[in-house]
This record gives structure tokens, C-alpha cells and sequence, in this order.
């Protein structure tokens, strides 16, 4: 890798010092040849014997101009600026030549005309210098650009998707689909994936296919090949999707099994009365669902008193206390409900907030579902913060700006894309960098 930056000239670019230097040590040692090849012409005639001593006197002229010139040259050029580098993992060969692949896709057209990244001055455009790094598996991997004073223009909106244009082609499996800054902000990294293989499970309709994506760790709950909900990091889950989106088959049909599996007590509570409310030992009511509410309060003060008692700090240095699964279905139907009965209300406020306030240190994890992500349509203001860890939406709501700005602040603008059943975004902290920096495309287990 180069040493120092790289300037490409134009028609007006000015000339730097060690150009200059070198362009007279060259000249230099053109005349010094001549005057060397004259010199042994004339000292083999006599016709010009007395001229040879003024063409050795050109020799030490311009062999003493060579000798300056050259070290000039070398002053001025280790004067240079001096680019940084960039430290990345080592890649196996194959994965070696793919980046380079990629890297040659970003030429100078490209990085001054497309992305604007060169910054013109007098010498000509300073070139930032680029890294790509891709994993063994050729899925993931980041480009690394340095920042060279165009940082904003690297942070405009849209940028990440003119940059994946680039990739399109040969390379349009790779997409950007995220970005941050290096420590200490001297590269721009765009994180690039392979965006056209579905990560997601495959499930035949045999309930004992799921015995297939049982984890070892029993607080860590498969989601997808490349997402892993650690409940022991982020406690809470929220979804949010519309009708027919698959919100209900996901929870009921693939999240709640899968606990059951691993050794977690699991409940189903939902305002509309459905085969998981039944299967799963729920309610529908929304004075039951409220009772329910206030006894998984009663259970979490329980245990954190054994806990206590042990002198422990959290329930998962206890033996014999499972995880605790609660789930809490069409939240929008619950509050229009609730708001007949305002005694109710606050009874259901004051419980869920507890539970996902302090339930997590006493192993119940609270999976809050609803169409909307409104404050009608879900939590209350609390409970909704502490469920907002681990948020994944899909359909419609996945789309909906406000809705995401409800549910993942900061997230409001995002390109507008068009999801199908079960696809959708999610952000999970603890999940790995490319799950808890930013929302990413997601989709659910497709039941065949």
C-alpha cells in the first residue's frame, strides 16, 4: 500500500516542489550525458582538442547539478503528506481476491465524478485511500474510505445506495447497509452484504423440524441463520406488523415452541381470542389479561426476593429458575378496551411497566405484538422504552417512517422499500454490530 497520497493532475494543476526537482535532476542528467558522450568526441580529435576542457568543466557543472537536484528531490518528497492506513483482518485467498475484484471497481472516475471524494486542490485531486474486506464466507464485509476532509460528503442522504450502485453487476448480490466513522474518524466504513441470499429457516409443517434450531445457550433464541436474540443482554422483544403479516404464526407457531424447547415457561395472552391464547394457557379478556399482568408481577417479586435471599445479583446465577416467556398479542385491541375502564387502565400501565422494567433480572421476558406502533396502538410510554432493545417489524410498518421513529428513534428515514410476508426490518442489541447499530432487513422462519 502506498505511503503517501496520490494526486492526479489536470490541465491547471500546479506543479509540487518534488516534481519540480525531479524533472531538473532528470534534465541534468540528460545534459551530463551528452556532455560526457561531446567530451570523448572531441579528446579523440584534434580538430577540437581545445575545446575538451570546457566540455569537462560541463561535466562537473551538471554532474553538481544532478547531485543537488536529486537531493532535493528527496527532501521534498519525504515532505510529502502521508496517507493513513487502515488495519484489516486477515481475509484467505479466495476472499483476497474478491476484494481486490471489488476494490478495481472504484477507480478514479468513479471515486471524483460518481462519489465525489477527491478533493481538488491547486497540485490536482487528492485520492482518498480505500481498503475492502471480505469475511471467508463471502457474505459480509466492509469498504473502507478515507476520510480526507469529505466527510460530509460521505454522510449526505442516499449516499449508502449510490455507493451499492457501484456494486451492481457482477457484484449486485453486495449491497451497503450501514455505515459509521473508524476510532478516531480517519475512515469511513460501509458495511457491504450479500443481500440476495435469504438467511431465513425453513420449516416443514412436523413440529419436530424445530428441534433443528434449538440453541445450546437456552437464553439465546435462533431468529434467522445470521440472528440470535440473547435474552440474557436484551430482555424485551417488540413487533410490530400489520394483518396478514405474520406477526401471530411467528410468535405462535415458531418464537413460543422454541422456548418451550429449550426449557422456558411460556404464555400467550391476546385481546383476540386465537389457537395460541388456547394452546399456550392464555387470556382473552381484558380483565384477565390485566390479572395475568399483576400475578407475573407477583412471580417476578418472588423470585427476585430468592435471589436476594441467595445473594446473587440476577436470575441466571440461580439453578432451577427457567426463563420466563409472556407474551402479550394485539396490544391496540387491549387499550381500546382498557379505556372503558380507567381503574383497569392504570392497573395494566402500573404491571406492564414493572415487568419490563425490573423483569429482567428476575428472567421474565415480556414479547409485546401489536399492529401499530402508535400510542394508542401499543405500550405505554415506559414499557415501550424498555422493549425497545430489541424491536423487529415487519410489513407495512417496517415502511412507516413515523412509526419507526416511534419504535427505533433516530431510524425515521430510511429508503422506502417494499416488503412481503414476513419480511420486514429488525434491531436487536447484542445481537452483533450489524443487528444493533442500525435497523436491518429481516425476515421471519417460512413454514412450508
Amino acid at each position: 500500500m502506498r505511503k503517501y497520497r496520490r494526486i492526479n493532475r489536470n490541465s491547471t494543476s500546479v506543479l509540487q516542489a518534488y516534481q519540480v526537482t525531479l524533472m531538473a535532476c532528470g534534465m541534468s542528467l540528460v545534459f551530463l550525458l551528452l556532455a560526457i558522450v561531446i567530451s570523448c568526441f572531441v579528446s579523440t580529435n584534434a580538430l577540437f582538442a581545445n575545446t575538451a576542457g570546457f566540455f569537462h568543466s560541463l561535466i562537473k557543472l551538471f554532474a553538481i547539478a544532478s547531485c543537488i537536484s536529486f537531493t532535493l528531490y528527496i527532501i521534498f518528497s519525504n515532505q510529502r503528506e502521508a496517507v493513513s492506513t487502515f488495519g484489516i483482518p486477515e481475509m484467505s485467498v479466495s476472499a483476497k481476491k474478491l476484494s481486490k475484484k471489488i476494490l478495481r471497481l472504484f477507480n478514479d472516475k468513479q471515486i471524483t465524478d460518481v462519489l465525489k471524494l477527491s478533493n481538488p486542490t491547486r497540485y490536482g485531486d487528492e485520492m482518498p485511500l480505500l481498503y475492502v474486506w471480505i469475511d471467508d464466507d463471502y457474505s459480509n464485509g466492509y469498504i473502507a474510505i478515507e476520510n480526507i476532509g469529505n466527510f460530509e460528503r460521505m454522510d449526505r442522504e442516499k449516499y449508502e445506495q449510490r455507493l451499492s450502485g457501484i456494486l451492481s453487476g457482477k457484484y449486485k448480490r453486495f449491497a451497503v447497509i450501514s455505515s459509521e466513522l473508524s476510532a478516531g474518524d480517519v475512515y469511513m466504513l460501509f458495511y457491504i452484504e450479500d443481500t440476495l441470499t435469504s438467511q431465513r429457516f425453513h420449516i416443514n409443517s412436523s413440529n419436530q423440524s424445530l428441534e433443528l434450531f434449538v440453541s445450546e445457550d437456552v437464553h439465546a433464541i435462533r431468529l434467522s441463520k445470521d440472528l440470535v436474540w440473547h435474552t440474557d443482554i436484551t430482555v424485551s422483544v417488540s413487533i410490530i406488523a400489520r394483518t396478514r403479516c405474520g406477526k401471530s404464526k411467528f410468535v405462535g407457531s415458531y418464537m413460543i415452541p422454541l422456548m418451550k424447547k429449550q426449557g422456558w415457561i411460556v404464555e400467550y395472552n391476546s385481546a383476540k381470542l386465537d389457537r395460541y391464547v388456547k394452546e399456550f394457557n392464555g387470556q382473552h379478556e381484558a380483565e384477565e389479561i390485566v390479572k395475568r399482568a399483576e400475578y407475573w408481577v407477583s412471580i417476578m417479586k418472588e423470585r427476585l426476593a430468592l435471589i436476594n435471599e441467595a445473594n446473587q445479583d440476577k436470575y441466571l446465577d440461580m439453578e432451577d429458575m427457567p426463563d420466563i416467556a409472556i407474551v402479550f398479542d394485539e396490544l391496540g385491541n387491549l387499550n381500546a378496551e382498557l379505556e372503558l375502564n380507567k381503574e383497569l387502565k392504570k392497573r395494566w400501565e402500573s404491571a406492564i411497566n414493572k415487568l419490563t422494567a425490573t423483569g429482567g433480572s428476575s428472567g421474565i421476558h415480556v414479547i409485546a405484538v401489536s399492529q401499530f406502533a402508535t400510542k394508542e396502538g401499543f405500550l405505554p410510554s415506559l414499557a415501550r422504552v424498555n422493549c425497545s432493545d430489541a424491536v423487529i417489524m415487519l410489513g407495512g410498518a417496517a415502511d412507516s417512517g413515523d412509526e419507526r421513529r416511534y419504535m427505533m428513534a433516530g431510524f425515521a428515514d430510511l429508503p422506502k422499500r417494499s416488503y412481503g410476508k414476513g419480511q420486514g426490518v429488525a434491531r436487536i442489541v447484542g445481537s452483533g454490530r450489524k443487528w444493533e447499530n442500525s435497523p436491518h432487513f429481516y425476515e421471519t422462519p417460512w413454514f412450508d
